[in-house]
């Protein structure tokens, strides 16, 4: 390359004239940039000097040259390895960049810790619990009355239980767009739940278990029952108003569909989707909800978060759920659940019953009475006809929880109970102990007759007078 070019090219560079004078003379002193060398070489491209000798300001100027020179599909500048200018150049360029580097770490941003609205998770889960529980085990779905299917159930080997728990079953087509099937409910169900869930009994896991795909493989995340016995799967091989024999191939082997026909609240039928016709309406409702659904099961507080973790949390909540008795229920049964942060979502991870405050202080005002003979007449779990029939739902009819106090577990009640004639009898005010972890006790009692004795409504099997 002769002047004429190098001047070309600085000019097309528009520096001032003292600055090309000084790269020219430069050029023509060392004579150290050569093209198309075969010696040794050192590549730099890309690079902005941004401090040292003043010198290779200039320097860089001429490293320009040699990249238009070299055309615009050179790769870099190719410097003489025995060149003193060169090595400055590269001891600039490892030294800016490195420094580049170290302030491109050093500012690098830190994210700040996630915040959780832990009440906010704990409310928004559980009410999605309780509301799967209302529609499973409840039938709070939407229906249509005039569209029915009705079978009568019957056991061949057994007509005493036929005549007792056989019978009409009559089940009205779901309209709710959410549930077109059994495999929906349990959807629904098992959504806001872990897939791997533990059962826990006093606080500690007497048993871990994976959610089941299928709903027929399933069972309560709560008590281990069977999802079958509410959700029944598909009757389509049954006519509509046929007699259905739960036991056709005799008395070791029971049809599953059949059974399901007798129990459950859900039957598929030709495609679609029907729900007990005993479950939703409430003259006909089942035993369990002593012959009325007037409610279903609800939160009475909202969850109280008890400790946190990483990627985990505990809260309470209180429950109440429809019931012999509970009608009244101003806590209902506390369940203490754990939530833990699974791939980026919050799920439920265990379920535990905890403190029952009317349940326990009901059972333990039954065991008060029993064991003195001077409330022999005291009804404390039989029916009219002296059988046991509704239990503490006796008890628990007039009873009003006045106080409790959580930390200590216990409970100030009153009670207004009746003698075997369905008299109210008694009226008592007790404080009772109703640790989930110990056993029932009444502390403190103070009771007053409403009704005189009579022997003659005396209880079965009620304890001798001392």
């Amino acid at each position: 390359m002769n002047m004429n070019d190098y001047k070309r090219v600085t000019d097309r560079l528009t520096p001032d004239e003292r600055c090309r004078k000084e790269v020219l003379d430069m050029s023509k002193r060392e004579n150290k940039i050569k093209l198309n060398t075969n010696e040794y070489t050192e590549s730099v491209s890309g690079v902005e000097v941004r401090s040292g000798h003043g010198i290779m300001k200039y320097v860089g100027i001429a490293a320009a040259c040699a990249i238009i020179v070299g055309g615009i599909g050179t790769t870099g500048v190719l410097l003489h390895k025995g060149s003193k200018n060169a090595q400055q150049f590269a001891e600039v360029i490892e030294e800016e960049t490195t420094a580049e580097a170290v302030t491109e770490i050093t500012e690098e941003p830190t994210e700040p810790p996630v915040e959780y609205d832990y009440e906010a998770i704990a409310n928004e889960l559980t009410q999605h619990y309780i509301d799967s529980l209302n529609v499973m085990q409840y039938g709070d779905v939407s229906y249509d009355s005039n569209e029915s299917i009705t079978f009568y159930t019957y056991d061949s080997t057994r007509e005493e239980w036929s005549n007792n728990y056989g019978g009409e079953r009559t089940f009205y087509k779901v309209t709710d767009e959410r549930f077109k099937s059994c495999q929906d409910i349990y959807e629904y169900y098992k959504a806001p739940i872990a897939s791997s869930i533990d059962r826990k009994h006093y606080g500690e896991t007497y048993e871990s278990f994976t959610m089941p795909d299928n709903f027929k493989d399933a069972a309560d995340v709560e008590y281990e029952s069977s999802l079958q016995s509410w959700l029944g799967g598909d009757v389509s091989k049954f006519e509509n108003g046929s007699r259905v024999d739960i036991r056709p191939n005799g008395k070791d082997t029971c049809d599953d569909e059949a059974f399901s026909i007798n129990i459950g609240i859900y039957v598929e039928y030709n495609g679609n989707l029907y729900v007990s016709k005993r479950t939703v309406e409430s003259e006909t409702a089942p035993y369990y909800a002593n012959g009325k659904h007037s409610f279903l099961t609800s939160l009475t507080t909202e969850p109280n978060v008890l400790e946190t973790e990483d990627n985990s949390f505990k809260a309470s909540c209180f429950v109440k759920t429809p019931y012999t008795g509970w009608e009244n229920a101003k806590y209902g049964d506390e369940k203490i659940i754990t939530f833990n942060l699974i791939n980026g979502e919050w799920k439920i991870s265990s379920i535990e019953t905890g403190d029952r405050p009317e349940y326990t202080s009901a059972v333990a005002i039954q065991n008060y009475i029993e064991k003195r003979a001077e409330y022999n007449d005291i009804n404390i779990g039989y029916d009219s006809e002296g059988k046991a029939g509704r239990g503490i739902g006796h008890i628990m009819d007039k009873l009003e929880v006045t106080e409790y106090d959580p930390s200590i577990h216990v409970c100030k009640v009153h009670a207004v109970l009746h003698n075997m004639n369905g008299e109210d009898a008694l009226d008592m005010t007790a404080e009772i102990s109703v640790n989930h972890n110990g056993s029932p006790v009444v502390m403190s009692a103070d009771i007053t007759r409403i009704k005189e004795y009579d022997s003659s409504y005396e209880r079965p099997n009620a304890v001798s007078a001392n």
